[in-house]
């Protein structure tokens, strides 16, 4: 399930076309990093900066850290760069402080400084409104309305006693769901990587006694349907010997949640915010979730970056979003692109539905077999759903990779500090 705050929470492209903080013409190697981080592929703009950065003048070059260390979840490091950047004001365009509040609001959110969030996106909206078309100045006015509800609440703060290792439930839909507590009551909650911020309903929350902070919000689901929620806050919850503070909830009603066909509710969600704030998880093939208190070590590159708060996976050279909470992969219309002759030439258009908070939805597309190389293993996904026609933010990466990628493996590894995901 998809429950993101707004897709402006993530990092927008950089307009560095017309940027002249240094005084100089475009580059080639400036134009083709703009490329990559418009397509949201972080992965290569990386690899391509550390090949050219000898090339690129010192103002542009803090422009694209500070971009792609907010993608790579080296946060501080982010915030340094825009504030030197911004000492700067009188070179920088307007447009380019744009991107920067954004960045910052990004930032802010992640490291749960609502205030300074509220602050960011109050500025654009005062000051740069302009430059900002009608349906981002919608989504901007919400996230607004979010950092204000927020603003004075504490920062979530994680605390992990001991090595964890905790049994995964599996629900009538599949989902994995673990056992939460709040105070005397225990209760299975779906996780989900995939899902931007923790959600419950409005029932769950009263039962919990969360802080319900009435909040005149919409929350954009996967199909694009729109669909109204409050914010709680739950002071505290255990998952085994790991103890959240301050856990942050958006609040649907019940029937948003709920999916009659199947005679199935979702009582909660723990999402990124909670699940990234544990720096490291374990996936087993026979069902555990693993939190160690001792991170595993990285060999290599970063495979894991972050748009907004949705996790991109590398493989093959090509960016996907990644969601344990997706029960199965679906490719979209860049891979479609791609591999269009033989796609139409071997495969018919099919309706392919799927859905989350707000309702389902059919679209186009084909039923494929996938292969995947990661890590010198390959992988083959069979009938897995591809999307014909763009939808979306999801027209800028090559799919979403699920479950059923994932149990093609013993163990998976999520590390948010050194951003990497492993799979044994």
């Amino acid at each position: 399930m998809k429950t993101g705050i707004s897709k402006h929470l993530a990092v927008v492209a950089l307009l560095l076309i017309g940027f002249t903080l240094s005084g100089n013409a475009q580059s080639s190697e400036l134009i083709e990093i703009h490329k990559l981080i418009k397509q949201k592929d972080f992965f290569k703009a990386m690899e391509y900066y550390k090949q050219k950065r000898e090339a690129i003048p010192t103002g542009y070059g803090l422009v694209i850290e500070a971009t792609l260390d907010n993608a790579f979840n080296n946060l501080e490091a982010s915030d340094r760069k825009i504030a030197e950047l911004m000492k700067k004001t009188y070179l920088i365009p307007d447009s380019l402080m744009l991107q920067l509040y954004r960045l910052k609001e990004d930032n802010a959110v992640k490291l749960f400084k609502y205030k300074e969030a509220k602050e960011a996106v109050s500025i654009i909206l005062d000051q740069y409104k302009p430059l900002v078309d009608e349906n981002e100045i919608s989504d901007l006015e919400n996230n607004n309305k979010i950092w204000t509800a927020l603003e004075n609440e504490p920062p979530q703060h994680v605390i992990i006693n001991n090595d964890n290792r905790i049994k995964i439930k599996k629900d009538k839909a599949g989902l994995n769901n673990l056992s939460v507590v709040v105070a005397n009551d225990s209760l299975d909650f779906v996780f989900d990587t995939g899902a931007n911020i923790s959600t419950t309903i409005k029932s769950i929350a009263q039962k919990l006694n969360m802080k319900i902070i009435p909040s005149d919000i919409q929350v954009g689901s996967i199909t694009g349907i729109k669909v109204n929620a409050q914010l709680a806050v739950c002071k505290e919850l255990k998952i085994n010997n790991i103890i959240v503070k301050n856990a942050i909830f958006l609040v649907f009603d019940d029937k948003d949640m709920a999916f009659p066909q199947i005679d199935y509710q979702i009582y909660g969600i723990i999402g990124f915010p909670i699940i990234s704030a544990m720096k490291e998880i374990q996936i087993t093939h026979d069902g555990y979730f693993i939190v160690p208190q001792t991170e595993t070590t990285l060999f290599g590159d970063s495979n894991m970056a972050l748009n907004g708060l949705t996790p991109l996976i590398y493989i093959d050279g090509k960016h996907y979003t990644f969601d344990t909470g997706a029960d199965s992969s679906m490719l979209y219309h860049p891979y479609y692109i791609e591999n269009k002759i033989e796609i139409d030439k071997n495969h018919k258009i099919e309706p392919i539905s799927f859905g989350g908070a707000g309702g389902h939805k059919q679209f186009d597309g084909f039923k494929i077999d996938a292969v995947f190389n990661i890590l010198g293993k390959e992988v083959i996904l069979n009938n897995i759903d591809l999307l014909k026609e763009p939808l979306g933010d999801k027209q800028k990466v090559y799919g979403n990779i699920g479950q059923d990628f994932i149990q093609k493996f013993e163990k998976m590894t999520l590390n948010f500090s050194k951003m990497f995901i492993k799979f044994d």
